[in-house]
């Protein structure tokens, strides 16, 4: 139970560092008021997490870190991404595809990294955080002997 818990609480930060990275991007990309940072980063940041949810990216990408059990650095954050191209797609016919064609391939780059970079520090944190607890598991049971 304590390991997905802790599946859990890294992919609520995954979700929560791809959403901000991805609020950086489209105010960088967009930036139309310097004065404005923090209400712009505000706003991307929940019109990014309304995505998330309206799409569904949010269930399958939860559903996958709970019961990921893979070993490999890699694997798991190329399927990330992949679930990201997939949902970006979904978003981008649900909205008519509103993105003009530039726009849109400099989004699925941009957020196709951020995805594939997120799911990779979440994995390797996951991996720390696992290993640590483990450790002191067997520490505790060996100086009891």
């Amino acid at each position: 139970m304590q390991v997905i818990m802790k599946r859990l609480a890294v992919w609520l930060f995954e979700m929560a560092l791809q959403a901000v990275m991805l609020g950086l991007f489209l105010i960088v990309s967009h930036w139309s008021d310097e004065d404005a940072f923090g209400k712009d980063l505000l706003f991307f940041f929940e019109t990014t997490v309304l995505l998330f949810f309206t799409t569904g990216y949010v269930f399958s990408t939860a559903i996958f870190r709970a019961i990921w059990r893979g070993r490999g650095t890699w694997l798991h954050p190329a399927i990330m991404a992949a679930l990201f191209l997939i949902h970006f797609e979904i978003l981008n016919i649900r909205a008519g595809g509103s993105f003009e064609p530039p726009e849109r391939l400099r989004l699925r780059v941009a957020g196709t990294c951020i995805a594939f970079g997120c799911a990779l520090v979440g994995g390797l944190l996951l991996r720390k955080w696992t290993q640590a607890g483990s450790k002191g598991q067997l520490v505790e049971v060996n100086s009891l002997n």
